[in-house]
Parts: structure tokens; sequence; C-alpha cells
């Protein structure tokens, strides 16, 4: 053990504050595995803490249920998704296909590039008392970015001021989307990435006014 010159305690050459980062990001990591495999009802504390290699009392030092942790990798995924979408604009030509295209692409490849998020957002989400409310949360989110980027607007802007039929058609296609992906990710729906993509990108356009 060895103390810094604001005498903060480091172990190993790392401060308390570093390991506790450490232990957090690993059961956030073991929370997506079991909760991307076994499901929401099959991850547990005890789960938790074997597939993290953690002791039970490391889980909460960083959370106070398993609900909480739940809640933490479906945050996780959602900040991922909408960090993934805003770059993909920030690179997309200005015309309103090709923006539409980058955000969706972003979605496809986030949600079925590693199945185990893919599960969590479109599946045992649905079902989860915790994680429901966050999931109309995020629809209601990126239906008005998709609804903004559609019509050439801020998709980091409130919907608001967007014509009333382009958000209706926005929210509507986004749950589409949603299902739509779930059933390429659990195989009900043998189709290809690009082909998949370029089918909502068809149906997506249908928001921006006419």
């Amino acid at each position: 053990m060895e103390r810094t010159a604001e005498g903060a305690r480091r172990y190993g050459g790392r401060a308390a504050e570093e390991r506790v980062a450490e232990r957090r990001a690993r059961l956030l990591e073991a929370g997506l595995d079991l909760m991307g495999t076994r499901g929401v009802a099959g991850t547990t504390v005890r789960g938790i803490a074997e597939r993290s290699g953690l002791a039970a009392r490391y889980f909460y030092e960083s959370f106070p249920s398993i609900e909480a942790l739940q809640l933490a990798v479906f945050e996780q995924i959602a900040a991922e998704a909408a960090d993934r979408a805003l770059g993909a604009l920030a690179t997309a030509p200005a015309a309103a296909p090709a923006r539409t295209r980058a955000v969706l692409a972003e979605m496809v490849d986030l949600l079925l590039e590693d199945p185990r998020k893919g599960r969590v957002a479109l599946i045992e989400s649905i079902t989860s008392p915790v994680l429901g409310p966050r999931v109309l949360e995020e629809s209601r989110r990126f239906a008005g970015m998709l609804a903004a980027t559609a019509s050439a607007g801020d998709p980091g802007a409130a919907p608001e001021g967007l014509p009333v039929e382009v958000r209706l058609r926005a929210q509507f296609l986004i749950g589409g989307v949603a299902h739509t992906v779930g059933a390429a990710l659990q195989g009900d729906i043998a189709v290809e990435r690009e082909r998949l993509v370029d089918v909502l990108v068809d149906l997506f356009l249908t928001i921006s006014p006419a």
C-alpha cells in the first residue's frame, strides 16, 4: 500500500475510486451477459457475483438492488444507442434519406452485432416492471430524433415544433422498428443486414412531410 501526495490510499498503484469503478464495470458486464442470455428473471445477485468473479458484498458497493443493476445495464445500452446515432448524424450527408439511413443502420448494428444488447433492449425490457417505463421514454426520444431527422431538422431539438402528422408516424414506426429488429434477432425472419436497413429506411421516409 502507498499514499499519494494528497493522502489517498493506493493499492497496486490504483486509487480506491479506480478499483470501485473497475468492479462496477465488471458487474455491469456480468449483468449484460446474464440478462442477455438467461433473461431478467434469471439474473440474480448470486449469479452476477459468480459471473463477475467478485464477492457478493462488492455488488452492494455499487448497486442497492438487482433491479438497480438491471436499470443501469439498460441505461448503458440506451446511452450507447444515442451516442452512436448522433455520431452517425454528425458525418452523414445533409439529405434526409441519408441521415435516416445513418441512424437506423447504427441501431440495427448495435442490437444485432451483440445479441445480448438486442435481447435486453427489445425483448426482456418489454415484460420487466423495472425496465418498461424506460423503454417508453427511449421510444419517445428516438421517435422524436427520427422525426426531426426525416424532416431535415435538428435531432437534438424538442420535437414539439414538428408537424403532428410527422410525430405520430414516427412514434408508430419506432415501435415497428423494435418489433422488426426483434424478429430478426430471434431468427423469426431470416434477413440480411443491408436488406433489413433498406426496408426500415423505406418505411421511415414516409414520415417526411409532403
